[in-house]
């Protein structure tokens, strides 16, 4: 897995999890500023420096949510991405826990988080486990916040 793709992947995992929700108002369609910071990694074998340089870094990313995504629910920012599903999913009364599996041609990445959700924002903790030819531990948090309209 690409570097760039471990750091959309805690991203897209928060706003896909609301999807999976009962209908409602999950979130509201606009600009969202998205911000994931990888807290720890561990790679066993891995290149030296890599693991810390990636650890403490955050990384912001704006996506617009048009109404037809938000009244879809957010699964949209996972859709693109076909080698991922839930293997369970939880998005309630302001709480959300996911457990989501990705499978590519250099491994497997395990993701489960947990966290919170408004119409206007969310905080989640995730951990993710990676087999296959790069090992890999981490753990993130991801926050999210509508910034107005696209």
């Amino acid at each position: 897995m690409k570097p760039r793709a471990m750091l959309i992947l805690p991203i897209a995992l928060p706003l896909a999890t609301l999807a999976a929700a009962p209908p409602g108002p999950l979130i509201l369609p606009g600009k969202w500023e998205n911000r994931v910071e990888i807290i720890d990694v561990k790679m066993p074998g891995g290149p030296p420096g890599v693991a810390a340089a990636m650890r403490g870094r955050p990384t912001t990313v704006t996506s617009c949510i048009t109404p037809q995504q938000a009244a879809m629910g957010p699964q949209a920012a996972l859709n693109a991405d076909k080698a991922c599903r839930f293997l369970r999913y939880s998005a309630q009364g302001g709480r959300i826990a996911s457990e989501l599996v990705c499978t590519r041609p250099s491994g497997t990445m395990r993701m489960t988080s947990q966290g919170s959700y408004t119409p206007t924002s969310y905080a989640v903790t995730g951990t993710g486990v990676m087999t296959g030819k790069m090992r890999m531990t981490m753990t993130t948090k991801t926050t999210g916040r509508r910034i107005g309209g696209c």
